[in-house]
């Protein structure tokens, strides 16, 4: 497959990965120059249509979402049975590579990635499509830390059935649902399992269930408690055990509503605000709790206690006045500019002057690349106070228009069309012998193709069949000469008659002259001798007036030397000819006829 090009554009340039059911390939694309990732159909699964269908499906379902955090798919193709797809290369590495690298990940990191998962999910979850493998094999980490969740494969439309292909359990069974690991239906409240799964593990370096075989993992999905993360890791707040305890609760209906929902918990952790969708405590008593009791045999110590409820009381006084003054007193700060920043680039830009951040709204822009801040609110420069959100507008990148087929259309139909939709055109000519002068032979890209307005189409269009050297046919008979004209696609536009000292019908002169270049289509004129002049020679006149300019004329003479046949061209003026003897003249024209004796 290494320097393959498939669809005339995309070169298969080095091997990145091996799925299960799929080759993973960083390519170029050529028309664009820019690296794309390729996924190729492993050459086994080709013959079986449901592995083909459900292929196609991940190009569907994941060609349908535009989202920052989402892996975008550019063109779905197939060639020489090969089934391919074309989607956004991510330079980084995958979160499952980081976790094995780091051993596990620094609290805020692994909530940053979660939350930008999150709202990856519930993108998708909006327009219908459940991923239904929610791993860190299939979240992407970019240089600059942004989340790319990729591989649809076995994603659906939850308008669709749900349940498992043929009760066979799809994904990685170390991060299934409950619902998923039994092969019963399956939605959205999966991924937010899964997604709670993939929290545990970046916080721990470790899957929370482990077994010999798929089956003995899948059956602790279903059966035994979740293991606390903070046994394993001390560090981690309450909050966030709180937030995995309830994304992976046995039963659906006590998870979280949407992924939306447990977003917003993991940004506002982020942000330092209270978790609103998990309880403040866990039910029952704490460890270490006791009842307060005095010593046997001791009485109480009144006085002291008043010391100590005094210095208690004055010392929350104090605290609440500072606290109130600080809520009331709050520093000012010049907002940056973070316009034309990538997301994680402007969160760290606006944390660093202690302000916050909402994403308000993702619109195309034809400019600004997609995942950057297009706009901001308050713009750069206004003074407001510290901890103020600032409202982004983020770029979903250019629109893309549909390629329409022009092939077979003249160029300049074809660049009316191609420009009427946005696209800029480059014209290439090639010869053919198929396709006529100024008609579209092929276009790259083809039919179909999605490309930003502003992108550059090429067209190839025929300019004829490739020259060749035209013969001498002096001295050959007019019968032979035409033979050779039509033989070649030439067409014989004019033959006139003089007088010479060569044979009666043979080839005087011609037009284009021998080893000129000529290619199909184009005209030839022939002048052909009449033989020496005899005494008996009549003039013939044909007035050409009553003729429309550029008729072909045929003149049929019948004489003393036999009968001849003569083409000429209307010009309006007396075209002059010669019989010999006596005999008739037969003009035609169109459809008129018109005959007579001479002398």
């Amino acid at each position: 497959m290494i320097g393959k090009i498939l669809g005339n554009r995309y070169q298969v340039v080095e091997k990145i990965g091996d799925g299960g059911t799929a080759f993973v390939f960083r390519g170029l694309d050529n028309l664009l120059n820019r690296s794309v990732t390729i996924k190729v159909l492993r050459p086994e699964y080709v013959s079986d249509q449901d592995f083909v269908r459900r292929f196609r499906r991940e190009a569907q379902a994941a060609a349908s979402l535009s989202h920052p955090n989402i892996v975008s798919i550019y063109d779905v193709g197939q060639e020489d049975g090969i089934y391919y797809i074309v989607m956004e290369y991510v330079k980084g590495q995958s979160l499952k590579e980081l976790v094995n690298k780091m051993g596990f990940l620094p609290v805020r990191m692994a909530v940053d990635y979660a939350c930008q998962t999150a709202h990856a999910l519930a993108h998708a979850h909006r327009h219908g499509i459940v991923h239904r493998d929610v791993k860190p094999h299939n979240i992407l980490i970019n240089e600059e830390g942004r989340v790319k969740v990729t591989d649809f494969g076995i994603a659906q439309a939850v308008t669709a059935a749900t349940v498992t292909y043929n009760g066979a359990i799809l994904g990685s069974v170390h991060y299934f649902s409950p619902e998923q690991a039994s092969g019963g239906q399956t939605g959205e409240k999966s991924d937010i399992y899964s997604l709670g799964v993939v929290i545990y593990e970046m916080l721990t370096g470790a899957v929370p269930y482990a077994g010999d075989s798929p089956v003995s993992v899948a059956l602790k999905h279903l059966q035994e408690p979740f293991p606390e993360v903070r046994e394993q890791n001390a560090e981690v707040p309450e909050e966030i055990a709180r937030i995995i305890r309830k994304a992976v609760a046995k039963e659906p209906e006590k998870r979280y509503q949407s992924a939306r929902e447990m977003a917003q918990d993991l940004s506002d952790f982020l942000l330092g605000r209270s978790t609103p969708h998990v309880p403040a405590v866990d039910n029952g008593t704490g460890p270490g709790r006791e009842k307060a009791k005095g010593r046997a045999g001791r009485p109480f110590n009144w006085r002291l206690a008043g010391l100590i409820f005094l210095f208690v009381f004055l010392l929350a006084v104090t605290v609440g006045v500072m606290q109130l003054r600080e809520l009331l007193v709050v520093p000012e700060v010049e907002v940056p500019l973070v316009e034309g920043e990538s997301l994680t680039r402007a969160a760290a830009i606006l944390d660093e002057k202690d302000l916050r951040y909402r994403i308000v709204e993702s619109v195309h822009d034809d400019e600004v690349p997609s995942g950057h801040v297009l706009r901001q609110v308050p713009s750069a420069g206004r003074r407001v106070k510290k901890t103020r959100q600032i409202e982004l507008t983020l770029s979903a990148g250019p629109v893309l228009v549909t390629v329409e087929d022009v092939s077979g259309k003249t160029e300049l139909e074809a660049i009316l069309i191609l420009e009427g939709l946005g696209f800029f055109v480059d014209v290439q000519r090639e010869y053919s012998d198929e396709v006529p002068p100024g008609t579209v032979i092929k276009q790259n890209p083809g039919e179909g193709f999605s490309l930003p307005r502003g992108s550059r189409v090429s067209i190839a269009v025929s300019q004829g069949g490739r020259p060749f050297p035209m013969k001498d046919l002096t001295r050959t008979s007019l019968e032979d000469a035409r033979d050779w004209i039509e033989l070649f696609g030439l067409k014989l536009r004019l033959v006139d008659r003089e007088d010479s000292d060569w044979p009666d019908g043979t080839v005087i002169r011609q037009s284009p002259a021998a080893g000129e270049l000529v290619q199909a289509g184009d005209f030839v004129d022939l002048v052909i001798s009449r033989g020496t002049p005899t005494a008996s020679a009549y003039p013939i006149e044909i007035n050409t007036a009553i003729i429309p300019r550029g008729e072909l004329i045929t003149v049929f003479i019948s004489d003393t030397q036999g009968r001849r046949e003569e083409l000429y061209l209307s010009t309006g003026e007396i075209i002059r000819t010669f019989g010999y003897g006596s005999g008739t003249v037969e003009v035609r024209w169109l459809d008129q006829v018109e005959k007579r004796a001479f002398p």
